[in-house]
């Protein structure tokens, strides 16, 4: 590549693009995180408490946690382990197949969650309804599903498909905690 080449590709707007996405999750991260820790809870376990709060029956599948959260299935387990040693969440085996087991939210963990939240929450809305127009958030929302939806439709670099199907013990489809809840969108 020639010089010139070189800045244009550098200078391309996906670049900048890609580039403003980055520095804004990492601010967006970086503030959250230290809200979520103040009050007393690592981030991570914080996440997996609110994702299988806002998941049915307040479960997902290991694999499932483990996408949604972009960390290796062991990595999932790991989490869950201590998660359950502090009483936050359960192991519980599917009831139609052998090989699924769910992580499911406990009462404790629902009140880990409830008590931290509303700090959480109060900081979002100084971030998106006191610093922005509602039409940007709107906006940013839109874009950032259809991003998402977009990296998700095919499997990443590596990555083998999950090969546990789509239903949960019941036989109905699983849902992503990530979705809008009913009357969203």
């Amino acid at each position: 590549m020639s010089d010139e080449a070189d800045r244009d590709a550098i200078n391309h707007p996906l670049i900048t693009l890609t580039g403003l996405l980055i520095e804004a999750e990492s601010s967006l991260f970086a503030r959250v995180s230290a809200t979520i820790r103040s009050a007393g809870i690592a981030t991570d376990a914080f996440e997996v408490l609110l994702r299988l709060s806002r998941s049915p029956h307040g479960r997902l599948r290991m694999s499932e946690l483990s996408r949604q959260l972009t960390i290796t299935t062991g990595g999932a387990s790991r989490m869950i382990e201590r998660l359950e040693r502090d009483g936050l969440v359960s192991r519980v085996p599917s009831t139609s197949d052998r090989r699924v087991v769910y992580a499911e939210v406990t009462e404790t963990g629902r009140a880990e969650l409830a008590r931290v939240i509303g700090p959480h929450l109060d900081d979002l809305r100084d971030i998106f309804t006191v610093r922005l127009r509602p039409d940007l958030v709107a906006d940013l929302e839109r874009g950032l599903r259809a991003l998402r939806d977009a990296l998700l439709e095919y499997p990443q670099p590596g990555e083998q498909p999950d090969d546990e199907g789509d239903a949960d013990a019941t036989g109905e489809p699983s849902a992503s905690a990530t979705e809008p809840a009913a009357g969203e969108e």
